[in-house]
């Protein structure tokens, strides 16, 4: 559904997705409830957030930092590797995923000047990343917080927080927070570079990540039905979301999955290929795609089952394709949480908790 409105904060003609309100189907478990409410929560953050990232922007355009740090935990973490990648491939800016625990465990302030700080996080309660960002300070250095609750601890330890408008979040699979941080990503970096294809990709993501809700993907129901390890492979932007969907086999499954970049594949990680190791790709439509789909079809001719979700139509995983190819992953990612939500409960486990797990992980 798309509605029209302007104000002076749009431009004439610009184009917002509304969902209806959802009800939760008491078949349905939390995560799936939660996965199901992204395009919803994106179609908050384009509504809300496009003004504060404009302005943001324009102020990263003026401090021009000679680096950033990205930091963020569990699926956090994902988002803050997204960011690394689309910070460094389309700002050309350096960028690092930064260790908390070096302040925390180790003692040690790092010496910043005219640099970019960006803390992603659900709950904003992490004490190991909240005193990190209390302690991250120095000329020219600018952190930002992209953070679900407003009113946290990590809110107040950073210099300009932009909220995640993805609500209340039960289930210990996080699902929209981590969606809504990765929209957010690709929303700041447009802004700052002041790409007005970036930007439109911003603005659409609520209706492409609708359509890939309606994605037929039942082929694939019985590909997470084995036991034994899983590979998870992407490249570049894609990593980050190989990151967290091997998280949620984890949490979700309990899969022994890992995340594994296509580029390493051959320094060691081939030694296990055969029949017992599965393999899922995701594979953008980007410069890393045909190395993508060489790879799932290398590993296939060693015997292992190998399941690659892509743009392509012949996939038994597509999404539609997109002009930006991170929005295609994103898309990918939310229809892979309904995948892995539903093996959870065929393995009769609940997606939505587990005894060895919280919702917040409070880190020092």
């Amino acid at each position: 559904m798309v509605a029209q409105r302007t104000s002076s904060r749009y431009p004439p003609g610009a184009r917002f997705w509304r969902e209806p309100p959802l009800t939760r189907d008491a078949r349905q478990t939390l995560m799936e409830t939660e996965a199901r409410e992204t395009p919803a929560v994106a179609a908050r953050l384009v509504a809300d957030a496009s003004e504060p990232l404009r302005q943001l922007g324009a102020r990263l355009r003026q401090l021009s930092p000679r680096y950033a740090l990205a930091a963020g935990r569990g699926s956090s973490d994902a988002a803050a590797l997204l960011a690394k990648y689309l910070l460094e491939a389309r700002l050309g800016l350096p960028t690092v995923s930064v260790a908390p625990s070096v302040l925390s465990i180790y003692g040690r302030k790092l010496v910043l000047e005219k640099a970019l700080l960006l803390a992603i996080s659900q709950s904003g309660k992490s004490p190991d990343l909240v005193e990190f960002c209390r302690a991250a300070v120095g000329p020219d250095v600018l952190r930002v917080g992209l953070i679900n609750e407003a009113a946290s601890p990590l809110a107040g330890a950073v210099d300009v927080c932009v909220s995640l408008q993805a609500g209340p979040e039960k289930s210990v699979a996080a699902t929209k927070s981590c969606l809504a941080a990765m929209t957010l990503v690709l929303g700041l970096i447009a802004h700052w570079r002041n790409d007005p294809a970036m930007i439109a990709a911003f603005e659409r993501s609520p209706q492409i990540l609708s359509d890939a809700l309606d994605q037929d993907w039942s082929a694939a129901k019985a590909f997470l039905d084995a036991e034994g390890p899983v590979y998870v492979v992407g490249r570049g932007p894609g990593l980050a979301v190989a990151a967290e969907a091997a998280l949620k086999l984890k949490e979700t499954n309990g899969l022994h999955a890992e995340a594994v970049s296509a580029a390493e594949i051959r320094h060691g990680p081939l030694a296990l290929a055969g029949p017992d190791l599965r393999i899922i790709v995701f594979a953008q439509r980007d410069a890393a795609f045909d190395g993508l789909r060489q790879i799932a079809t290398d590993l296939e001719q060693r015997g292992c089952p190998v399941l690659f979700i892509s743009p392509d139509s012949t996939s038994r995983t597509a999404v539609k394709p997109d002009a930006e190819p991170v929005l295609e992953l994103l898309a990918m990612l939310l229809r892979f949480y309904l995948l892995a939500n539903a093996s959870a409960i065929r393995r009769g486990r609940s997606p939505d908790s587990s005894p060895m797990l919280t919702k917040v992980t409070e880190t020092r």
